[in-house]
């Protein structure tokens, strides 16, 4: 296993590269890179924490929740009493984490919420408010914060990463993961219901049944299975899946499947027939006329098309 990290903790403000990891406290910020055997980990009185697993494994603890880690998803935990990490089988974990102070946070919602008045007259304001952050393990690939994590942890292996400033790269985080929320707040809006906690609560598994189709596209996807997943009734799941995304689970499926094929017949040498196998199309002339109405063009033609201008 070859990283700059391995069996080591960096972190980016302090600059100290140590074998233990730190004892973190609310009032200071910290960027962490480590590929280490982590088999424990607790923070107490916890401050807002964004961790990115490159390379996951192990259990999350906090509050009443416990989500199982995976590779290439990050989880923000809020500021709260605590949280726990425990890795029973103390596997290796490549992780890029963001803890940020509460001074930091505060200033940062008045930023992100002021007029450009209150910024010129009251620069060093302070808004201290609960934050809508979905404390759920979330596929990096999908949210634009996610992937800001992932190319940050892509530069933290290159040469001259140490010269990046910390304070701007947690800057940039924290932007992202406000366009994330005030999309959250978008689209959480349109699920119904009367109180904000049934709102958000329906938000994040709903996201886990968007997360599903999305890994599971190639694959025939049940609505009883996104019910599983999500733990909402299918009824529930329906209804509240079309008013967020505006099409019904099968459409959604559809429509991704759609534009997978459209991706593959441009990008890749795979004929009509291996590309509707691959996404899991029921047949070939209902895999054809739904691509012709999606995109005007047969997908033989489209294939064809295509092949044309790679040889040119």
């Amino acid at each position: 296993m070859n990283s700059i990290y391995q069996d080591k903790y960096y972190d980016h403000f302090s600059k100290r590269n140590d074998i233990d990891p730190p004892q973190f406290s609310r009032d200071e910020n910290y960027m962490m890179r480590f590929n280490t055997q982590l088999p424990s980990y607790k923070f107490d009185e916890n401050s807002l924490t964004i961790i990115y697993f490159k390379t996951g494994a192990g259990k999350l603890y906090w509050k009443d929740k416990r989500l199982i880690i995976n590779d290439d998803k990050f989880v923000i935990t809020n500021p709260s009493q605590g949280w726990e990490y425990i890795n029973d089988e103390a596997d290796y974990i490549d992780v890029l984490s963001f803890v940020v102070s509460d001074d930091f946070r505060t200033q940062f919602n008045f930023y992100s919420r002021a007029h450009q008045k209150q910024l010129l007259d009251t620069p060093f304001e302070k808004i201290e408010e609960d934050s809508f952050f979905l404390e759920s393990p979330l596929n990096a690939k999908y949210y634009y914060s996610g992937k800001l994590l992932q190319e940050t942890h892509r530069l933290s292996n290159r040469v001259g990463y140490e010269f990046l400033s910390p304070q701007e790269l947690t800057i940039e985080i924290l932007k992202s993961l406000y366009i994330d929320q005030v999309h959250g707040y978008k689209i959480a809006a349109k699920i119904e219901s009367k109180k904000n906690s049934t709102k958000t609560e329906t938000l994040r598994r709903l996201l886990v049944a968007r997360e599903f189709i999305h890994d599971n596209i190639k694959e025939q996807i049940r609505i009883e299975d996104l019910s599983k997943v999500s733990s909402l009734s299918k009824f529930h799941l329906y209804s509240s899946f079309k008013n967020v995304f505006g099409k019904t689970p099968h459409q959604y499926i559809n429509s991704l499947r759609l534009t997978k094929a459209k991706e593959f017949l441009r990008d890749t040498n795979f004929s009509v027939s291996e590309v509707y196998s691959i996404l899991g199309f029921t047949d070939l002339p209902s895999f054809s006329k739904m691509f012709k109405k999606a995109y005007g063009i047969s997908p033989s033609n489209y294939n064809k098309s295509n092949q044309f201008l790679h040889k040119k």
